[in-house]
């Protein structure tokens, strides 16, 4: 065996634990380290979408109420009612019976459930005031009929004038939702 020098005992020594203490280092803290860095990033990264799951369930709940509310809404709504007839009567009122061009009814099958009723107007040569008259009539009547679109224009003729084409809808249960309530 070979003697080694009191020196030369200490020198093995310390290359013996360096090289224990390096073999720890790269086999244990090193990766413990980049998994701690790797746990951090994925915990934030979580957070923002926990914080994006958390926005979207609000905003479903608010969709969910605001839908039970209009499908109330819809439902206590009179079987009868006809969103073509209501215009006519409400575009008497206004006055505007000499200004309609054309009026146009559609209807549009939402889902099995619901159907939306459009009534387009095309309104010609009438002043800015009567057409806001005649659009805060339709938005504040009882019944669920609303602007959908709205384009006007300056009339050729009179440019003091101007003409419009509305879009006016109303949703409606389906006739076999109707009979189930």
């Amino acid at each position: 065996m070979i003697r080694l020098a009191r020196r030369e005992k200490l020198l093995a020594g310390g290359l013996v634990i360096f090289i224990a203490a390096w073999s720890l280092f790269t086999a244990g803290v090193k990766p413990a380290r980049a998994r701690i860095e790797t746990l951090n990033r994925v915990i934030s990264e979580k957070k923002q979408e926990l914080e994006k799951v958390r926005a979207i369930s609000k905003e479903y709940i608010f969709l969910s109420n605001s839908f039970d509310n209009l499908h109330t809404k819809v439902a206590s709504q009179h079987e009868t009612f006809e969103l073509l007839p209501f215009l006519e009567s409400l575009i008497a009122e206004c006055g505007l019976a000499k200004n309609v061009e054309t009026m146009k009814r559609q209807v549009l099958q939402i889902d099995s459930n619901y159907s939306e009723i459009i009534v387009e107007v095309r309104l010609e040569s009438l002043s800015l005031g009567r057409l806001v008259d005649f659009l805060r009539k339709i938005e504040s009547s009882q019944v669920q009929a609303r602007t959908k679109s709205l384009y006007i224009k300056r009339n050729m003729t009179n440019k003091n004038r101007l003409d419009s084409v509305i879009e006016i809808c109303n949703v409606k249960l389906s006739p076999n939702q109707v009979a189930r309530m």
